[in-house]
């Protein structure tokens, strides 16, 4: 009798087990399934391979490399103070820092420990590893970017966030950053309770589309030659910061644009605040970011206009009279003094007092169209973040003072991408072209995506053969009788502009003591191959004049890029109908 009711008891349970089991998979059947599956099939991303970023003739700049790193799932490791005392020594690291992290991230499973490990560094992670068996650490490769030519244009190509994410923080990085990143594909695969693989699923995988390359306009050479030299300057004059631009006044292509001092875009910004604001300062590209009064390298735009208006000729003569002359309540004064000029003696002596007296014919009205037709008080279009407009008040704004002050580079306030651009117009036959730094972006499979190879003109501003005698009149011979001596170089007939400009404070005038030199110019003089700036901002010594501290750095530069793009030296005749007397 007892059997009987055992087993009947026993038959009972069974029979409401096999309902409920009935009842469980009529109900909730999909999602334990779903459930099951989720626990032994984990998905992981497949990183796309960041784009490249390459010069004019193709060389990388930019590139992406696999490199090991390596990260802790802190909730396999059981004794957190040894796992971190044991791998710090090796990785380089504080050892209480590391614990300390482990802890705060004791919940997570993935925790980056340490990005580049060099061989030597990880073959003494791993010894450690395994002997102390801390299964907690494992190793992992991941893309970063490469820099074959150091930091080579750093503040043009940019940097990137330093984690798996690589986001642009800067220049090309930045403004590219969709088309440089690409699409993270997908892979999933069998694991266990511990999320270790076991075996992949092969028929899911979603393949990464990996990120476009960006061909620039730079090019690495020239760009070397400007870096030097700049750097030469800077450290020679104590200069706060310089920047020098090398252009193809043909096409607007920027073959050069180098800031000093400059960063490396692997370094790291330290945490400390003054040592931080530092670093953040040398990444700032201060050849589209900075503003400042250009001072006399922003005579020729005003005087070309003029001609281009035929209110005044370049033989014409002015009554100087100086070196101080009186025009209303405000004095403006010459270097040296001159009796009389000629009007592109004007220019190559660079008499504030003669370009007064222009401005005084001119009128503001006339001005004001004059440099706006060059471009200035706008974004040139380059499209690298960061751009600055400069500073050009709106004619109601202007006063009586800004009649001479406009044309001897007062009372506006320019970038050095803004100066060399409208510079071009008078480099080439009198058209301003937007500025280019991207010739195209191509995908991987060859697709062009952005072809950016063709010239933009933004508008004619003088007439060609203004442009072509401007040139060879006034601004050639501004380098080889007057201010530009300096930059002049054998064989090759150098034209160009000479500035000093004192540095204006907001809201406190300018300040003692501070100025910006600056030489704008290019070569040959008859058919010119190169436009090239060069600004040296707050020299530290005695000597300051554009024509003394930037001059000679531009010279260099310019004769830098004639001998490597392969222009042949000019002929003595050649010279001489540059300059006709």
């Amino acid at each position: 009798m007892r059997m009987h009711l055992v087993l009947g008891l026993v038959g009972a349970l069974l029979l409401a087990g096999a309902g409920k089991l009935a009842w469980v998979e009529y109900a909730r059947g999909g999602e334990l399934r779903a459930q099951a599956q989720a626990q032994h099939t984990a998905s992981m991303v497949v990183p796309a391979q960041r784009g490249d970023i390459l010069d004019a003739r193709g060389r990388v700049l930019v590139g992406s490399v696999r490199r090991p790193m390596v990260f802790a799932d802190p909730t396999r490791i059981a004794d957190v103070r040894y796992a971190a005392y044991s791998v710090a020594p090796v990785l380089e690291l504080d050892a209480a820092a590391l614990e300390r992290t482990l802890r705060e991230r004791g919940d997570a499973q993935y925790v980056v420990i340490k990005r580049d490990l060099s061989d030597d560094m990880l073959r003494a992670f791993e010894q450690v590893r395994d002997s102390r068996r801390l299964w907690g650490f494992r190793v992992q490769n991941e893309s970063a970017r490469d820099y074959p030519y150091g930091g080579l244009a750093a503040h043009v190509v940019g940097f990137v966030q330093r984690d798996t994410s690589q986001a642009g923080l800067s220049g090309i990085e930045q403004a590219y950053e969709r088309v440089l990143h690409g699409v993270d594909g997908r892979r999933w695969a069998t694991v266990d309770r511990q999320r270790r693989r076991l075996r992949p699923l092969t028929e899911q995988y979603e393949p990464p589309l990996d990120g476009a390359t960006v061909v620039l306009t730079i090019d690495a050479g020239i760009q070397q030659a400007a870096e030097k030299h700049l750097r030469e300057a800077v450290e020679k004059f104590s200069v706060e910061w310089g920047a020098a631009l090398v252009m193809d006044p043909r096409s607007g292509e920027v073959l050069a644009l180098a800031v000093e001092p400059g960063f490396h875009p692997l370094d790291t910004i330290p945490p400390d605040e003054k040592l931080k604001h530092r670093a953040l300062e040398r990444r700032r590209n201060r050849a589209i970011a900075d503003a400042f009064e250009p001072g006399s390298i922003f005579k020729p735009f005003v005087a070309s206009a003029a001609l281009d208006a035929g209110i005044v000729r370049l033989d014409e003569w002015f009554e100087i009279n100086g070196p101080r002359r009186a025009f209303g309540r405000r004095t403006i004064q010459d270097v040296h003094p001159y009796a009389r000029l000629q009007f592109f003696e004007v220019i190559s002596k660079s008499s504030n007092i003669g370009m007064g007296l222009l401005g005084q014919r001119a009128g503001n009205a006339r001005l004001s169209e004059w440099v706006r037709r060059f471009g200035f008080g706008q974004l040139t279009g380059i499209g690298l973040p960061g751009e600055s407009a400069g500073l050009l008040a709106d004619l109601d704004q202007w006063t009586s003072f800004s009649t001479q002050s406009i044309p001897i580079g007062q009372e506006i306030s320019v970038t050095p991408l803004q100066m060399l651009t409208a510079f071009c117009a008078l480099s080439n036959d009198g058209v301003l072209y937007r500025p280019r730094i991207v010739r195209g972006v191509v995908r991987t499979d060859g697709t062009v995506v952005e072809d950016c190879s063709q010239p933009v003109a933004v508008r004619r501003v003088v007439r060609a053969e203004i442009a072509h005698e401007f040139r060879q009149r006034a601004l050639a011979e501004t380098v080889r009788t007057g201010t530009g001596k300096g930059a002049a170089i054998p064989g090759y007939q150098v034209f160009g502009k000479t500035g000093t400009a004192q540095v204006a404070e907001r809201g406190r005038g300018y300040t003692a003591g501070s100025y910006v030199g600056s030489f704008v110019g290019g070569a040959p003089a008859g058919e010119p191959r190169v436009a090239v700036l060069v600004s040296l901002y707050k020299p530290g010594g005695r000597a300051y004049y554009g024509g003394t501290i930037a001059a000679p750095t531009a010279g260099r530069i310019i004769g830098d890029a004639l001998e490597y793009l392969g222009v042949q030296p000019e002929s003595s005749a050649e010279f001489g109908a540059a300059v006709p007397r």
